[in-house]
Parts: C-alpha cells; sequence; structure tokens
C-alpha cells in the first residue's frame, strides 16, 4: 500500500492519477484545514456524474470518514466551499483490487449453490 494525500483549495478540483503503488485509491479520511464559516462540500467526479461525499462544517462536523474506492484517472474531487479541504488515503496494490472482486464473485456462487441444495422439509402426510 501506498499512503496518499492531497489539498483541496477552497472552489478546486483535483483529478486522481495512478501512483506507483497502483491504480485504486482507497479514501479514508477528509478533514477541514484552519475551517471558515459555511458548509464545505466535498464533491466526486466520475464519467460526467457528479455526488457529494461529505459536507464538512467549521465546529460542527470538520471531518469525515471514508471507506470508498476509487479508479484512478477516473475521478475527480471537487471542493465547493471556502475552507481547505484535506484528503488522505492509500493505494491499493497491483492486483488488489481484482482478488476482492474475484472473492466476492465466488462467495455468491457458493451462496447460489446452497440455495440450490437446502429444500425445505417434506410434510408428513395424514394417517
Amino acid at each position: 500500500m501506498s499512503f496518499w494525500g492531497c489539498v483541496l483549495q477552497p472552489g478546486s478540483k483535483f483529478a486522481v492519477q495512478p501512483q506507483d503503488g497502483g491504480e485504486v485509491l482507497h479514501l479514508s479520511q477528509a478533514c477541514l484545514h484552519n475551517p471558515q464559516p459555511g458548509k464545505n462540500y466535498l464533491q466526486v467526479e466520475s464519467e460526467k456524474s457528479k455526488f457529494a461525499v461529505a459536507c464538512l462544517e467549521k465546529g460542527k462536523s470538520e471531518y469525515a470518514s471514508f471507506d470508498l474506492f476509487f479508479r484512478a484517472g477516473k475521478c475527480t474531487f471537487i471542493n465547493t466551499g471556502k475552507s481547505e479541504i484535506h484528503l488522505t488515503g492509500y493505494f491499493e496494490p497491483d492486483g488488489m483490487g481484482d482478488d476482492i472482486l474475484e472473492g466476492e464473485e465466488e462467495e455468491e456462487e457458493t451462496d447460489d449453490e446452497e440455495e440450490e441444495e437446502e429444500e425445505p422439509p417434506k410434510k408428513k402426510s395424514k394417517k
């Protein structure tokens, strides 16, 4: 894993680029630095869609923890507020994300097989 961090100035954008450690970014935390009054929305723009992932505000909610994964080169972080936002996380090692996805697919297949094998108990006939 390779540590990653970026400083989003007020009203700025940051396009995530691949690093030596991999192409999948795990976003762990966003934190206001020297907070100013007002709301600061952290948005993610990915393939022409834009989503707010946090609303940070001085004295109320100055940080947010995440467990989000983004493909480098396909997302941009946007700060719409008047305070600087620091983002931290790490890059997954190459191939790490593939192993996780394969594990989920295998788990789904196993669940389907178990559902097929289980049959409800047969009803006793009345005599």
